[in-house]
């Protein structure tokens, strides 16, 4: 049966009417992975002289043994945005006579199947074989690194717990940001100290070989819970149910929103649809988590004296969400777009109502990084700087560029490395974002006035909300003139 579901899988592949790009994008992707593989395996050798040349650090084990536990919070972070859920593989299954038992193996043991589980021998290995083998043998090399690869398969199992049991609950995605967050400020302020916990584990397992039974059983016990999870949801009666009732994000009634008429059942219309999939509940997701980015661009010394540094950090903080969402803001709605035409709407209102949708946001994003007052009032400048041109620019500029060749996307389809919809014009539209208010400020700051050119920019924001309505009707009348174009590329997959 693993045979006839291996055939059917490659069948599915070669058969597609889209088999050439995917295999491009395999290629890609897999090339990608071979270079991070090989980065990989080359720090691997060179470990111990990176940590005991380059950091300056005595014993190379002991320091290394102290961040392990920040390198699995890593791990499951990034498995969180790269790693997918099989679940979906199952579904043309469901309705014939095949034991769930040997599909769910199945589904389970082709996840593994990925480049993190190779990742961690490849990064791991070497040192162990090395430095950890030729200092205290090769009882306490295999332990320590068959502790790493078992921890490294637990992650693994618990990211795909996670995705399918909490991936969709807002309660899901606090406690991970809650869990990591709290962990970090303990180990900050000292309340407790992680790496200390980290290197008595890692650092003992020789001595405690029960350390090393443990993770086994645990990584027994979250590939048993997996299994139980995809055994009770693996019923087509479920599964339509599931599908029909949609997830917990998207059940939300913005009634207030039926104040402004129909501009405001377009915004609510909209939310739902961020709220309702997961690529665009991931591009939400992943602004707010890129707010924190200030932490690390407006702490530096010398950050106040460069306007023209923060400058780029305002645009990007403040406009992040209108620049990931934005560069589909038409594709998103390509499944239902032909049924939008045939609606007696108002472009004008279509186009208003995801003005609002975008500015709104932004300004959300402002009002969040308000607390980066506490760098200096210079930082709060540049941020109101940021808004008024991200409102009064940036939004007009995203909105008619997003007309520019938009392609099909499936919301169907996870965010996780998916290039559909993406073309050259989606690669571009970033550029005259970011540098579109250097234009305005470089003659100024090359006069030797960089705070009037911040003035300058912030003039021009506040112009372009002035001529907002102008700027609304010109693109409402630029999306007539594409329109039908659009549709016609819409429908092909």
């Amino acid at each position: 049966m693993i045979t006839t579901l291996l055939s059917h899988e490659w069948k599915r592949l070669a058969r597609s009417a889209s088999a050439g790009k995917e295999l491009a994008t395999t290629v890609l992707l897999g090339l990608v992975a071979l270079m991070m593989l090989t980065y990989a395996l080359m720090v691997g050798f060179f470990l111990d002289t990176l940590i005991t040349q380059g950091l300056g650090q005595p014993d190379s084990f002991a320091f290394l043994n102290r961040f392990l536990i920040y390198y699995f919070f890593f791990e499951f972070v990034m498995r969180y945005f790269v790693q997918s859920v099989p679940a979906l593989d199952a579904q043309p299954y469901l309705h014939l006579p095949i034991r769930r038992s040997t599909l769910i193996h199945y589904l389970l043991g082709k996840s593994l199947v990925h480049v993190f589980n190779v990742l961690v021998l490849l990064l791991f290995g070497p040192f162990a074989l090395t430095t950890v083998w030729s200092r205290f043998g090769a009882g306490v090399a295999l332990s320590w690194f068959a502790l790493l690869w078992v921890l490294s398969l637990v992650v693994h199992y618990k990211v795909m717990l996670f995705k399918k049991r909490l991936d969709d609950t807002a309660w899901g995605l606090l406690a991970l940001l809650g869990s990591f967050g709290l962990l970090g400020a303990a180990d900050y302020y000292a309340w407790f100290r992680l790496t200390d916990v980290s290197a008595w584990v890692f650092g003992e397992v020789a001595r405690l070989p029960w350390v090393l039974t443990i993770s086994g059983l645990a990584g027994v016990a979250v590939y048993g819970v997996n299994y139980r999870v995809f055994q009770r949801g693996l019923y087509v009666d479920q599964w339509q149910a599931n599908t029909a009732s949609g997830n917990r994000w998207g059940r939300q009634e913005f009634g207030f929103l039926k104040a402004f008429g129909a501009m405001g059942d377009w915004i609510s219309l909209e939310l739902k649809l961020i709220l309702r999939h997961k690529r665009t509940r991931s591009i939400l997701i992943m602004s707010g988590l890129f707010l924190f980015y200030g932490l690390f661009f407006y702490r530096q010394e010398d950050a106040a004296n460069q306007p023209g540094l923060i400058l780029f950090g305002g645009i990007l903080i403040t406009g992040i969400f209108m620049m990931n969402y934005g560069q589909f803001l038409f594709s998103w709605q390509a499944g239902h777009f032909d049924f939008t035409l045939t609606r007696p709407l108002s472009l004008r209102q279509y186009v208003e109502s995801k003005y609002w949708l975008l500015g709104t946001v932004t300004l959300g994003c402002f009002l969040l990084t308000i607390p980066y007052v506490y760098y200096g009032w210079e930082i709060l400048a540049v941020q109101v700087v940021s808004l008024l041109f991200n409102l009064g620019v940036n939004v007009f500029v995203m909105m008619n560029m997003a007309m520019w060749s938009p392609k099909r996307v499936n919301l169907t389809k996870g965010g996780t490395l998916n290039y559909e919809g993406v073309g050259a014009a989606q690669w571009l539209m970033g550029l005259p974002v970011l540098l579109g208010p250097y234009v305005f400020y470089l003659p100024f700051s090359l006069a030797g006035y960089p705070f009037a050119g911040l003035w300058a920019v912030g003039a021009v924001g506040v112009l372009g909300i002035a001529l907002r309505p102008y700027l609304l009707t010109m693109t409402a009348h630029r999306l007539a003139a594409r329109k039908y174009s659009m549709a016609a590329g819409f429908r092909h997959e």
